[in-house]
């Protein structure tokens, strides 16, 4: 091989490289879609959403979405605690995700696993504690003493302030944000068909062109896990 070739290869690699590195560089956060859900972690409809269509979707889009989640449902706080919808024991279990939304800080891949194994054994507050908790790292203890304390309700207030701020009521729960905006044409669409709704939002607002495709004349997400 001669001096001349030598190079052109070495070119050649150079850019392979590059265009390699931009594919898998990380996207800025400021460029990714802002994707908040308002649940309740012992709503029916809150329940079948993440399990059937928000999980399967995630590890095809989190590499574009910052997700945020959000439990609180239809309650209220009063001067001696919270009132929930479906009663005590769904107060205690957002209170639960609340704490350990917490604890994981931004780790939106950590709250969706954690998240999914919770609701998964929703009826099974002792294994939902030990396994689920335990699994992304942390302990009973923690999550107890957050939950039975003064955190647990500081938790509770801000997820109640957000929930009431962002979503206008809610009306639904769970209810659907997108780029902290809002709107019922987008519940409404999110409601009949999250992906597609969530397909157009990644194309028009944010330009991931590449993401979603139509099938049979409906976006979906054409990304593989």
């Amino acid at each position: 091989m001669n001096m001349k070739t030598c190079f052109a290869f070495l070119v050649c690699a150079m850019s392979i490289a590059a265009i390699n590195a931009t594919t898998h560089a990380p996207i800025p956060l400021q460029n990714k879609l802002d994707l908040s859900i308002y649940y309740s972690a012992r709503s029916t409809d809150s329940i079948k959403f993440i399990l059937t269509k928000l999980k399967p979707l995630y590890c095809k889009i989190q590499k574009y979405v910052e997700l945020n989640l959000v439990p609180f449902g239809k309650g209220y706080s009063t001067n001696i605690g919270f009132f929930c919808q479906n009663g005590h024991i769904e107060c205690r279990a957002n209170t639960i995700h609340n704490c350990v939304f917490n604890k994981l800080s931004r780790n939106s891949t950590a709250h969706m696993e954690y998240l999914s194994c919770a609701l998964e054994h929703v009826d099974n507050t002792i294994h939902v504690e030990e396994k689920c908790a335990g699994h992304i790292g942390l302990s009973i203890d923690e999550i107890q003493s957050c939950a039975t304390s003064r955190e647990g309700y500081l938790l509770m207030l801000e997820a109640e302030i957000q929930t009431k701020d962002q979503t206008h009521g809610p009306r639904f729960v769970p209810s659907y944000v997108f780029d902290e905006f809002y709107n019922e044409r987008d519940q409404r669409l999110a409601s009949t068909d999250f992906e597609s709704t969530l397909c157009g939002k990644l194309i028009k607002d944010h330009g991931f062109l590449n993401v979603c495709s139509k099938v049979n004349n409906v976006l979906r997400v054409n990304e593989v896990c």
